[in-house]
């Protein structure tokens, strides 16, 4: 039997529809074109009218990249994938990708299967992720997966360094999701292989939170970020144009804040001009 919600749960719940940032059409909008899938997938994409607009947007620009460098596919990985919901929609937004732009996205989930690991560092929070959180049920989700995408179990020190990727479809696009400053801190190596493209999309779930995460400076994914980008050749830098440029005119989002560009500065490919402009110019005005 569905439970009901008392009075002041749904009083709660609708003080917070009404005073969200997000204008409460908006929501319903939204809420209405991720049921019905009505439009092109950009347009959806750009209106956050999708699944986990986040995810899509981190595939769909990797993607325009590397059909701008001349590749027919290209990789994109899920670092902790836990029940399986997060890689279930990188999948729908692939097949929407490829329908859009020709470029295939070959999926793939790192996890242990075994929930979070018990570390002894103080800069992983462990007072907020008890470990063994996040068990996958690994039985149910490759049913659900049907080959659409490969989970790489194990520890992910190990299984980051055995990873090598394809020639033909470099990795583009990373969604962290680890949680812990030390997995983070070796996930983080997947920047420093060979196949990959010059800029990688990634989204860090866990720079940002609620008063109870307490996450700051120093810790967790934030601290493994800052180390990572001490090494001036390699810099993984925030994304100050999806508010801006691709979401034109909407309210700024909380995930707006967790995009970030990995910018390899010393990639082969890395000035090649991916515009499709050979010179761009401004005239000056008539009038």
């Amino acid at each position: 039997m569905m439970e009901i919600p008392n009075r002041m749960e749904m009083l709660s719940r609708l003080i917070n529809l009404t005073t969200w940032p997000v204008p409460l059409r908006t929501v319903l909008i939204r809420k209405f074109l991720r049921r019905w899938p009505l439009g092109p997938y950009p347009a959806r994409l750009h209106a956050g009218a999708v699944n986990r607009p986040h995810y899509g947007l981190c595939l769909y620009q990797a993607a325009t990249e590397a059909k701008a460098l001349g590749y027919k596919a290209m990789t994109a990985i899920e670092l902790g994938v836990a029940g399986g919901n997060g890689i279930l929609c990188m999948c729908n937004h692939a097949d929407e990708i490829k329908k859009n732009l020709g470029i295939e996205i070959q999926l793939q989930g790192f996890d242990s299967g075994a929930g979070l690991p018990l570390t002894n560092d103080p800069r992983d929070v462990r007072y907020y992720w008890p470990s063994g959180s996040f068990e996958m049920d690994k039985d149910a989700l490759e049913r659900r997966l049907g080959g659409r995408a490969e989970i790489i179990f194990g520890d992910v020190a190990d299984t980051v360094t055995q990873w090598h990727g394809s020639p033909d479809a470099p990795l583009g696009a990373i969604l962290f999701d680890l949680d812990l400053y030390t997995s983070t801190t070796a996930a983080l190596r997947l920047l420093t292989k060979e196949n990959i493209l010059p800029r990688i999309w990634c989204y860090f779930d866990d720079i940002i939170g609620y008063p109870e995460n307490a996450f700051a400076d120093g810790t967790g994914e934030r601290e493994a970020i800052r180390e990572f980008n001490l090494a001036p050749e390699r810099q993984i830098l925030q994304d100050h144009l999806s508010p801006a440029r691709v979401f034109k005119g909407r309210t700024p989002e909380s995930w707006h804040e967790q995009i970030y560009l990995y910018h390899r500065l010393s990639h082969r490919d890395y000035n090649t001009n991916i515009s499709g402009q050979t010179r761009l110019q401004l005239p000056l005005n008539v009038n």
